[in-house]
């Protein structure tokens, strides 16, 4: 499991190295929602003095030439990722009426060190907990409320309100608190299992989990929290899984997700068409478009494996599963 974690460690380092925009702050257009593709990169630590770790740039995505659905898209990275490797996922969902974002949050492989492996079946969830709303939980994971993923988000869009108020993030705002009920929650691998039991903690509109399940090798289980009665009905989970996926083999994945009773049978995106009967587990068996690392398990919606047309632009086949996880 260790020797896992430290190949998407490479894979992350590897991107960082060949991916550098040149941009440390807000870019794009000037914000005032207008008929324009409105993009911006955003340390952490413009938004709260007190985040000192994981201070990559949010990526924050309002497309105002689309008929804004006043919904939040939040996605979070896999393990050690960052947000500017999921730009293709963040825009879809901009295109699609969204206000979109993506999150930078204490993303280490400590919560897989500390509960992959562990006779304790609760740990994932308890290091699960803490990263998303600071509270202490297990010494083998250490965020506070500064740096945990509520408070990250709630101080973005605070940010964001006042820096850009005509794009209104305001909306997403209640009291002191994210208004969830408004927000799409999804990410990859440790990301999608974020996304997931952060949907069984608080009532969110819908949830997607890119290429992930919280899999205990040591007992041969899924982790405690998949099978706790959650806060957001089951109706409201999705996800989307590689057959091939090298980290998560598929035959947990299944198993998985049966434990979580996500509706459906395993449809395929790559030999049918939306809306796949309906159901909410797909799966993909195409080739990445590059194969280096871990290609298959970063195929959903990293940037760079992604398959792509002739033209450069997503498959269709991977914009149809798109379309269809963030809208059905």
């Amino acid at each position: 499991m260790k020797n896992i974690f430290y190949t998407l460690l490479f894979t992350s380092l590897f991107f960082s190295c060949k991916k550098n925009d040149g941009n440390n702050g807000n870019n794009g257009n000037n914000g005032n929602g207008t008929g324009q593709l409105n993009e911006y990169l955003i340390p952490p630590s413009a938004t709260n003095a007190n985040i000192n770790s994981y201070n990559s740039n949010h990526y924050v995505c309002v497309d105002t030439r689309t008929t804004l659905k006043n919904k939040l898209f939040i996605f979070l990275p896999g393990t050690t990722g960052s947000p500017e490797f999921y730009k293709l996922i963040v825009k879809k969902a901009a295109s699609l009426g969204y206000h979109a974002i993506g999150l930078t949050y204490p993303n280490g492989p400590d919560l897989y060190t500390v509960a992959a492996a562990s006779n304790d079946n609760t740990l994932f969830g308890k290091g699960r907990q803490e990263i998303f709303d600071g509270t202490d939980q297990t010494t083998g994971v250490s965020v506070d409320s500064d740096n945990c993923i509520k408070s990250r988000l709630y101080k973005l869009l605070v940010y964001l309100q006042q820096t850009y108020p005509t794009l209104n993030f305001g909306q997403f705002i209640t009291g002191n608190d994210v208004d969830w009920s408004k927000c799409t929650l999804a990410g990859h691998s440790q990301g999608g299992g974020h996304a997931f039991y952060i949907a069984k903690q608080v009532s969110v509109d819908r949830t997607i989990s890119f290429a992930s399940i919280d899999w205990n090798t040591s007992l041969g289980a899924s982790a405690d929290w998949v099978m706790q009665v959650g806060a957001t009905p089951i109706s409201k989970f999705y996800s989307i899984n590689s057959t091939k996926d090298q980290i998560f083999a598929y035959a947990n994945v299944q198993t998985q997700l049966a434990d979580m009773g996500l509706i459906g049978s395993a449809v395929s995106i790559d030999n049918n068409n939306s809306p796949y009967s309906g159901t909410h587990k797909l799966t993909t068996s195409a080739n990445a478009a590059i194969s280096i690392l871990v290609p298959d398990h970063n195929i959903a919606c990293l940037d760079q494996y992604i398959p792509k047309t002739t033209q450069g632009a997503v498959a269709t086949d991977f914009d149809n599963a798109w379309t269809y996880l963030i809208t059905y």
